[in-house]
This record gives structure tokens, C-alpha cells and sequence, in this order.
């Protein structure tokens, strides 16, 4: 679209595709045929991945990927799913038009988790908002952040957005020269990783800005070159916008019966986009009118007017109180056309497009000068001059700066190949140390398998296949290295009361299976956070994260209530009503360290004894 940001911004899209390179279009699909009841954590990411790769050629699919996506997220209790998913359906609002959504706590969850994908489509995001409303300090700050993160990040189509976005920003700031860098750069990376969609989106993109800066010979070839993918991959969601770019360069370049023709099947398309349908309808009213159609060019305006004002665009606002001033000139009322022109001259302080600023400008001037308002004419058309001089300025700049890019690009290709041959041969040699290496790997394998499990048994104790005493205070050990004083952990030091009284009575087997149930039984009612280890005969310890000495005796009471209950059967014996005493110690309230926690632990599990047994006491401060 030749205009500020819809010139630019009616096709780009996004992906975040963790470093995933897709060579092809995502299949499509179907909400109503997959169960999210059947999606896991690695499905969801595909779904975000797909619905954010269909932004760029099929919107109505991206926005039933979404609501799957954060359905099965939803679920699943799958944070990062749901956060991508949110991500896409702000890109979405973006995209329609809608208020901008609330997104500071998406921001604050991928900093905090430090997604640097995600936190980069956040800040471009923000950015793409503020630059849509005009605020260009808020914009260039949004950009900054997302450019600084971008550093961290190789190249791919997370980057492809970005750049996109950041063309159509440079050039509503009327950066001339960084607006076509940019769009030349996301044209590279969708050449790279993208699809047929993404390089599309990039030439009609670049094309656009060269529309706008006068280079009307070098835009009509991209868009030439994106119809024809279009035709060959059937990408009919970038027809509309890449046709409509081509119709106002044909505009331009005085043969409006060809825009006429090029826009009249759009007409009724099916395009969701109401800020490319007012577009497109401004562009068809200005062929008719240069055409001397002005019935026909009033009712293609009427509808540009209406989805304008539905899609809450100014840049087709203004777009539209142009084409309005030019129908009002030629239907021979001056007075109504300068009202048009000067409506939309109090919009373009929301954009410095140069094609635009000169349009507005050159009608005031020539009108002021019918209505003899000589002093506002001169006024104007020193305004126009001004604004032509720079574009054409920009116009020379830009062909030349696009040529040394395109050189740069080149030399960089040259390299790339180079670097791919290179590692080509590098993986030949490689696969002839990979074949005489295999049968070593296998062996250092079987190796590594048999010190895993001799490992593992060191850490175990074989009766009751619980982690061991050296396991759990090494273990133990760390957990308080990592975790912070704000965060709470109860230990209890658990002994089997008159243990030695059941193996005198019912013999060490019958011991030995009470040591067995026992762990079994406790094992059933923890955490998988939490961690029992047998601390030496009758003794165990147990770990409770995120738990206050309070809550640990809650649970041990719990525990000590099915102890009771438990059965404990081995012929030609059976017990039941089994008790067990317990000491608590909480970190950091008993201590900071290992052997200050065991040691008050300890020392709780003695008083519970003396107070008669059967009972989980709390280590006094």
C-alpha cells in the first residue's frame, strides 16, 4: 500500500519459530478436527508457530491456530504457550485495526524468563502501535529495546518482522534512507528462511517506499515480480494489497484505465483488511476521476470512506479527503475541494509520507489560487517545492543507496556460498569419521550406560530403593545454594517408633518389609518436588519445597493417620496401628545451612520422643 504505514504494514507479519526454519507454508489446520484434549506443550509451540506464519497469508486460519492454541495452553497450565498465543492475538488486533491491547505483563513474563524471542516481539509490537498513532519518541524507544535484543538472537523470520516494522517506522518518521534498508534486509531474510508469502510481503514492501520517494521505474518491476509468485503459489490473502500498490504506481505514472482494470475484480474479494479495502477504493476513485467518471469515482470514494472510518486508519482518512478534494475540483466546486484538502492536510501531521505531503500540498496551492487566495497559494506551493526538492533528494539517495545494498547483498551471498561449501566438505570428512567412529561410540555408550546404573545404586538404598543419606545432604546441599531466603524449605528427620521392639518380635524380614511400606506408603502422598530418603535404620528424612515449617506438620500428621491405617501382612504375621515420631526444622528460620537444619531437626525429633512418641514436633527459635 502506498501510503505511510499501510504502504508498508497491510501484508507483514511474524513468526516465532525458536530457530525453526520453515521452507515451506505451514499446513493448514482445521480447529473443529483436532482435539486439544490430544495436544502436548511441543504441539502448542507448533500451533503459535504456524498461527503467527499465517498473519502473512491467511488471517482467519491464524486466528483459529490462536484459539486452539490457548485452549490446549489453558489446559495444559502451559504458560509459555499461552503467552505466544496472547502474543499472536495482539498481532491480530494489530493487524484489524483494534485499540491497542494491554501487554506489560507479556513483557514483564518473557524478561523474566528470559525469552528473547518473545520479549523482542513485544517491544515490536509496542513499537508498531506507537508508530501507527504517530508517537514517534515512544516508537523509537519500543525499537531500540527489540534492536538491542535482536543482537542476542541469529538470523530468522523473528527478525524479518522486525525489520519490517522497522522500515515502516523509518519511513512514517520520513527516514527515507532507513525505511528501504530495512525492507531490504527482511527481503534477505525471507529469501533465506521464509516462504513465497514472506518474500512477497518484502517486494511489495520495498516497492511502496519506492513509490512514495518517486521511483515509480524501480517499483512497478517488484511488483511485477510479487504478482507473479502469487499467481504461481495461489497466495490470493497478497493479492489484493500487492494489485492495489501496482494500480497507484500505474496511477501515477498516468495510465489510470490500467489501475482501473488492474483493481475492478478486487472489488468484491473477500479481504478482511477494511484499511486495504479503503485503499484499494481510494486508488479505483482516483482512476475514475482522472478518467472523467465522477459518478462512478463517487461511489468507489463513498466505500474507501466508509472502511476508513470502520477501521479507525488515518493514513486512508487522509488518503480519502485527497481523493475527495480532487473529485470536489472537477465537479466544479472549488470552495468544497479546499475544505476537503484542508481536512486532509490537518491529518498529515500523523505521517510524513513524501508522495502524500506533496499531493495535499500542490492541491492547496492550486486551488487557494483559483479562489484567488494568492498569499495562501504562494504559501503552499513554497511548501510543495520544499517537500519535492527533499523527496527528490531522498529519491536520488535511496536509488543509489538500494544499489550498494543489493552489491553488499550480493558479496555477502558470494561468501555465504562459499562458507557452504566449505562445511559441505567438512561434513563429507565428517561422515567418514562418524562411520569409523561408530562402533567406538556404541562401546563408550554401553560404558556410559553401565557407570549410570553403578551410579545410581550408589545413590540408593537397596532395600527401599529411596535416595541414600551422602544422596540427600549432597543434594540438599545444592537446593540451598540455589534458592533464595525468600523462599521457604521444611525438613523432617522421621524415626519408626519401637522399631527394634517389631524385629525382635516378628524377625528382620517382617522388619524389613514394615521399612519398605513404610516408603511406599509416603512416596504416594509427596510432591514430585519433594524428596524421602532413608537417613540409616529406622530413621528418614523427608524435603518439603516451599513449605513452612507449619505445613510440614500438616503433612506429616497426614502421614502418620495412614501409618496407622496401613496393613502390613507377612505370613505368618500382620500389624497395623504402627506410629512413627518426627522432628521439623524450616530454612532459613532454623538455619542457613545443611548441618544447622539436620542438626535442629534432630534435636526436635528428641523432644518428640520425650513427650511420649507418636507425634511430629516444630524445632523451637
Amino acid at each position: 500500500m502506498c501510503g505511510a504505514e499501510s504502504g508498508y504494514d497491510r501484508s507483514e507479519h511474524t513468526i516465532v519459530q525458536s530457530n525453526i526454519r520453515l521452507k515451506n507454508p505451514p499446513q493448514s489446520v482445521n480447529e473443529d478436527a483436532v482435539p486439544t484434549s490430544s495436544l502436548d506443550q511441543a504441539d502448542i509451540d507448533r500451533l503459535n508457530l504456524h498461527g503467527l506464519s499465517c498473519l502473512v497469508g491467511n488471517r482467519r486460519q491464524a486466528r483459529r491456530l490462536v484459539h486452539l492454541a490457548q485452549s490446549a495452553a489453558q489446559r495444559l497450565q502451559y504458560r509459555r504457550g499461552a503467552a505466544y498465543a496472547e502474543l499472536n492475538e495482539c498481532w491480530l488486533a494489530y493487524y484489524g485495526g483494534e485499540p491497542e491491547p494491554p501487554c506489560a505483563s507479556l513483557h514483564d513474563y518473557f524478561q523474566q524468563c528470559y525469552d528473547l524471542e518473545g520479549a523482542m516481539q513485544v517491544a515490536a509490537l509496542q513499537g508498531a502501535y506507537a508508530s501507527r498513532r504517530g508517537d514517534f519518541a515512544a516508537a523509537e524507544q519500543a525499537f531500540l529495546e527489540a534492536r538491542m535484543l535482536a543482537v542476542q538472537i541469529p538470523d530468522s523470520l523473528h527478525k524479518f518482522m522486525l525489520y519490517a516494522r522497522l522500515g515502516v517506522d523509518a519511513l512514517n518518521r520520513g527516514d527515507t534512507q532507513e525505511g528501504p534498508r530495512n525492507f531490504l534486509l527482511a527481503l534477505d531474510i525471507a529469501e533465506r528462511f521464509g516462504t513465497p508469502a514472506h518474500r512477497v510481503n518484502s517486494l511489495s514492501n520495498l516497492a511502496s517506499s519506492q513509490h512514495d520517494l518517486g521511483n515509480d521505474e524501480d517499483a512497478i518491476p517488484l511488483l511485477y515480480e510479487a504478482l507473479d509468485i502469487i499467481g504461481t503459489q495461489k497466495l490470493k490473502y497478497q493479492h489484493t494489497i500487492v494489485s492495489a500498490n501496482l494500480a497507484m504506481c500505474l496511477l501515477t505514472t498516468g495510465k489510470p484505465a490500467e489501475a482501473l482494470a488492474l483493481l475492478e475484480p478486487f472489488y468484491e474479494w473477500p479481504e478482511e483488511d477494511l484499511a486495504v479495502r479503503a485503499f484499494l477504493f481510494c486508488i479505483a476513485a482516483h482512476a475514475a476521476i482522472q478518467l472523467k467518471q465522477n459518478e462512478t469515482a463517487q461511489q468507489l470514494l463513498a466505500r474507501a470512506e466508509r472502511y476508513a472510518t470502520e477501521a479507525q486508519d488515518l493514513e486512508e482518512q487522509m488518503h480519502a479527503w485527497l481523493v475527495r478534494g480532487k473529485l470536489d475540483l472537477q465537479t466544479g466546486d472549488p470552495l468544497r475541494a479546499l475544505a476537503s484538502l484542508t481536512q486532509a492536510h490537518s491529518l498529515l501531521s500523523w505521517t510524513r509520507n513524501p508522495f502524500h505531503q506533496q499531493q495535499i500540498l500542490r492541491g492547496l496551492a492550486d486551488i487557494n489560487a483559483q479562489l484567488g487566495h494568492w498569499q495562501d497559494a504562494y504559501s503552499f506551493l513554497q511548501q510543495y517545492l520544499a517537500a519535492f526538492e527533499e523527496s527528490s533528494k531522498s529519491a536520488r539517495a535511496s536509488r543509489l543507496l538500494l544499489r550498494n545494498l543489493e552489491k553488499e547483498m550480493r558479496d555477502l551471498k558470494d561468501e555465504r556460498d562459499k562458507a557452504l561449501e566449505l562445511q559441505a566438505a567438512r561434513e563429507s570428512e565428517n561422515l567418514k569419521l562418524e562411520h569409523l567412529n561408530r562402533e567406538l561410540a556404541h562401546q563408550i555408550l554401553h560404558v556410559s550406560s553401565l557407570q549410570d546404573s553403578l551410579k545410581e545404586q550408589a545413590m540408593r538404598d537397596h532395600l527401599t530403593g529411596l535416595y541414600n543419606r551422602r544422596h540427600f545432604e549432597s543434594a540438599l546441599n545444592a537446593i540451598l545454594l540455589e534458592t533464595g531466603t525468600h523462599t521457604t524449605i521444611a525438613i523432617a528427620i522421621i524415626d519408626l517408633d519401637f522399631f527394634k521392639r517389631i524385629n525382635d518380635t516378628y524377625g528382620h524380614n517382617f522388619g524389613d518389609e514394615v521399612l519398605i511400606q513404610f516408603a511406599r506408603l509416603v512416596e504416594s502422598l509427596l510432591r514430585g518436588s519433594d524428596m524421602l530418603c532413608r537417613y540409616g535404620g529406622e530413621e528418614f528424612c523427608l524435603l518439603l519445597r516451599d513449605a513452612s515449617s507449619a505445613v510440614a506438620a500438616h503433612k506429616l500428621e497426614h502421614i502418620a493417620a495412614r501409618y496407622r491405617q496401613l496393613l502390613i501382612q507377612q505370613a505368618p504375621h500382620s500389624l497395623s496401628g504402627c506410629t512413627f515420631s518426627a522432628g521439623i526444622a524450616e530454612y532459613p528460620r532454623h538455619g542457613a545451612g545443611r548441618h544447622e537444619l539436620l542438626m535442629r531437626a534432630d534435636s526436635a525429633l528428641y523432644l518428640a520422643k520425650q513427650a511420649g512418641r507418636d507425634r511430629a514436633m516444630i524445632a523451637p527459635l
